[in-house]
């Protein structure tokens, strides 16, 4: 996989406004429905996304890689637009395992330049439900940040099987933020 495909309804070029449907190659990955853009008609809000594939964000945490694909796909193809807010949430039935997942995506979140990044539990049935909240904006750093962040998401994507990864999503994160640390120590040396 290079990149994930984002179209409109019936596979048609993407409209600002509409539902977003996210393909890998010919597989619907998942669908945003709707994606609301500002009365300004610059900034959108990404909230949640229906995965297409049982089980798929389980073993794949795709929501990372589909909200950098997102960004990255706004700021090739909408110059008006100049943030992307967002609100992820996933319940997970563990008080920890939640937690850390939502940890998780704020780390990506962070990386990609993101700095006002609030973390808080979603009323819910389900303990562990924790919503993860920002404004990405479109400047030359972020941008930058945002497409080495994508690049590394990709690279460890491209060539597995979707579902098939031995240690679970959680390990993509976890090198993704070994990788991270590794190179801000080379940074300092």
């Amino acid at each position: 996989m290079k990149k994930l495909r984002i179209t409109g309804p019936g596979r048609a070029d993407y409209r600002l406004g509409e539902p977003m449907l996210v393909h890998d190659g010919e597989q619907l990955l998942c669908t945003l429905d709707p994606v609301p853009v500002n009365p300004s008609g610059t900034e959108i809000r990404v909230e949640h996304f229906t995965p297409s594939l049982s089980g798929l964000e389980e073993t794949r945490h795709l929501g990372r890689l589909v909200f950098l694909e997102i960004c990255a796909f706004v700021v090739e193809n909408f110059e008006q637009i100049q943030a992307v807010s967002f609100a992820f949430s996933r319940p997970v039935e563990l008080l920890a395992a939640g937690s850390q997942h939502a940890a998780d995506r704020a780390e990506i979140m962070h990386r990609i330049g993101i700095e006002d990044i609030r973390v808080a539990p979603k009323p819910s049935v389900i303990p562990g439900h924790f919503v993860v909240t920002g404004v990405w904006l479109y400047t030359e750093r972020n941008v930058a940040a945002l497409n080495e962040v994508l690049g590394e998401l990709r690279a460890l994507y491209r060539d597995r099987v979707v579902g098939t990864d031995p240690k679970g999503g959680a390990g993509v994160v976890r090198r993704l933020v070994e990788r991270w640390r590794a190179s801000d120590r080379r940074l300092e040396h």
